[in-house]
């Protein structure tokens, strides 16, 4: 796996120098860009669901507070968006720590559903709340400044290395064996003295921060938020199976997962639009029955 996390370095490498190389970048970019976000935030996810066991359905509930926290410090304060983007994550990070002492005594499915109705809930919130814009949404300027044209390749790219750096973290220090002494056996991590609450808080809050980091690039990017765009139920889904694909509880499967989903998911919707759905949904159901722990899913 040491070779392979290797080759992972040189990959985000090539991906670095690749914006001087591609003839056609608006195209070229646009696909990189949305490849590196669902490979950011499969890994985040990864952090909760691969190392500590727990499916968090509405994990993008976290992505729109993230997002939202962005858009409103730039629009209606004028903060730069690298501070707006650092308090979008911090927030996103808390408020999953402030959930989690209650929503952690959940488990399986009852932790998944519950995360699902949260990012519901949130968005309908979002949507009748004055200062979030409403159901009318938030507009952000135009970004103008260094590396125009590449800035959100690169911001995506570096959440990702980031995000791939902490899976890497999580998987070899002590911290990780506690989360996956807690996947394997919960009951047996509390007797030998593991405090299993405070462990996966932590790890809702790491997972919670990564996401909404990548809300709010992806709150800039777009320049134009609302409730639909940023609590989409269909994001949560395109990053478990990002993540399925790849590994569950893997370092690169869910980096793989992202861009295997998000390549094949370009070639069947510019070959075939009108039935891409229902293409693509039949390729995602072979390749999990095909490969029920991913292409890396060593458990």
């Amino acid at each position: 796996m040491a070779r392979l996390e290797k080759v992972i370095f040189i990959f985000f490498a090539v991906l670095a120098v690749l914006p001087l190389l591609l003839p056609d970048w608006p195209y070229w970019g646009r696909v990189l860009s949305s490849a590196l976000m669902l490979s950011s935030l499969a890994l985040a996810q990864n952090v909760l669901l691969g190392y500590t066991g727990y499916p968090a359905f509405g994990g993008i509930a976290f992505f729109g507070i993230g997002g939202y926290t962005t858009a409103i410090l730039m629009k209606s304060y004028s903060v730069p968006f690298l501070p707006s983007l650092l308090v979008g994550g911090m927030v996103a990070g808390f408020t999953a720590l402030i959930i989690a002492p209650p929503l952690m005594r959940l488990k399986s499915h009852y932790f998944a559903i519950t995360t699902l109705a949260l990012q519901l809930a949130l968005g309908e919130v979002v949507a009748n709340l004055e200062f979030t814009g409403g159901t009318d949404g938030i507009n952000l300027p135009i970004y103008r400044g260094p590396f125009e044209g590449y800035f959100f390749h690169f911001m995506f790219l570096f959440l990702a290395l980031i995000s791939f750096l902490i899976n890497l973290w999580v998987d070899r220090s002590v911290f990780g064996y506690a989360l996956k002494a807690i996947r394997e056996d919960e009951v047996a991590a509390e007797s030998v003295g593991v405090n299993t609450v405070l462990f996966k808080s932590f790890s809702f809050g790491i997972s919670s921060f990564l996401t909404g980091l990548v809300g709010g690039v992806y709150a800039y990017w777009i320049t134009y938020i609302d409730p639909t765009s940023m609590f989409d139920p269909l994001l949560s889904v395109k990053t478990f199976v990002a993540l399925l694909l790849g590994g569950v509880g893997t370092t690169i499967g869910p980096l793989l997962g992202a861009f295997l989903l998000e390549m094949v998911s370009e070639i069947v919707w510019s070959g075939l639009t009108e039935v891409h759905g229902i293409i693509l949904g039949l390729l995602i159901v072979l390749g999990i029955l095909l490969v029920p722990r991913g292409i890396l899913g060593v458990r």
